[in-house]
């Protein structure tokens, strides 16, 4: 069994990264989803969505891969090997874990069966330099722990500040090879290479410790009595009403419909969608005031 590790900053678009990496390759994976948050909305998003039979999802949320949950991460490894055999593992973690403490937990029970091979970090063009100050110890981490960078939402950056990214992700890891275009344009060939490298070295050991702390607040059964109203709680959410939330993402019942969003930053999108997945709503930031978006939820 070979491991990829993908992983990548809160709303850079791994899941996304992973959904056309199945739709492309059509090979056999088991991906394991490490959800910050203690409901799994990507888990369940790519369930209902990869149209693929040889594809499962296991979950692990309200736990970290890196670090408190690393005996049951490994066993799960083990688990994984032992009774589905598939041919690569997909680990998609938090978007706030430590990568170095990912690989270095993997590299405990890596033998004949079980290799790991080079990690891929996308990186979002639109907040790099935003959230590389901001959460600096985690998402420098993410860049310098990794050996390939898949540039993601360059649509919206001029090309000189996608050079200007570039060159700050090789002034952090000379060695790392960046991907600049679009991967869903890309062949097979490009898909191959992510498999096709050499095995991480064992070199880092110790485990980081972040002090920068997330929290996250998760509401069940989030419901809309209009679409105006949905977008006003959103700016609200932009305008820092409800605390420092960088990352918001979910699903709300409105209707016979479901919307699902989707919030990056000061970025968000709405998107209508008839097949119920889980109607429920994450949200991950500093500060927050969970009482007042319980609050507000429940009068959305």
């Amino acid at each position: 069994m070979k491991v990829l590790v993908i992983s990548g900053f809160l709303g850079a678009g791994k899941t996304t990264f992973i959904k056309q990496m199945v739709e492309t390759t059509k090979r056999e994976y088991v991906i394991f989803e490490n959800e910050f948050a203690d409901i799994n909305i990507d888990g369940d998003i790519l369930k209902n969505e990869l149209d693929n039979k040889s594809v499962e999802v296991w979950e692990m949320s309200n736990g970290c891969v890196c670090c408190s949950t690393k005996a049951d991460f490994s066993a799960s490894l083990i688990v994984i090997e032992n009774s589905l055999k598939p041919d690569f593992l997909i680990v998609e973690p938090s978007g706030v874990a430590i990568l170095s403490n990912v690989i270095s937990n993997i590299q405990a029970v890596e033998y004949d069966q079980i290799k790991l091979l080079n990690p891929i970090t996308i990186v979002d063009c639109s907040t790099y330099f935003k959230y590389k100050n901001k959460y600096n110890d985690v998402f420098i981490d993410q860049i310098t722990s990794t050996t390939n960078v898949q540039l993601s939402k360059t649509e919206f950056v001029d090309k000189n500040e996608i050079e200007l990214i570039c060159k700050d992700i090789q002034t952090l890891n000379p060695k790392v090879q960046i991907f600049k275009e679009d991967y869903h344009n890309e062949d097979i060939n490009y898909w191959n290479n992510l498999f096709d490298g050499e095995l991480v070295k064992k070199e880092k050991e110790d485990i980081v410790i972040s002090n920068q702390k997330l929290q996250n607040m998760s509401y069940t059964n989030s419901k809309c009595s209009s679409i105006e109203s949905l977008i006003y709680f959103i700016d609200k959410i932009i305008l820092g009403y409800y605390g420092n939330i960088c990352r918001a993402k979910g699903i709300f019942q409105y209707s016979n419909f479901y919307i699902r969003f989707d919030l990056v930053d000061s970025n968000y999108e709405l998107l209508f969608i008839e097949k119920k997945e889980t109607n429920d709503v994450i949200f991950i930031g500093n500060d927050l005031k969970k009482d007042l978006l319980k609050n507000e939820l429940e009068k959305l």
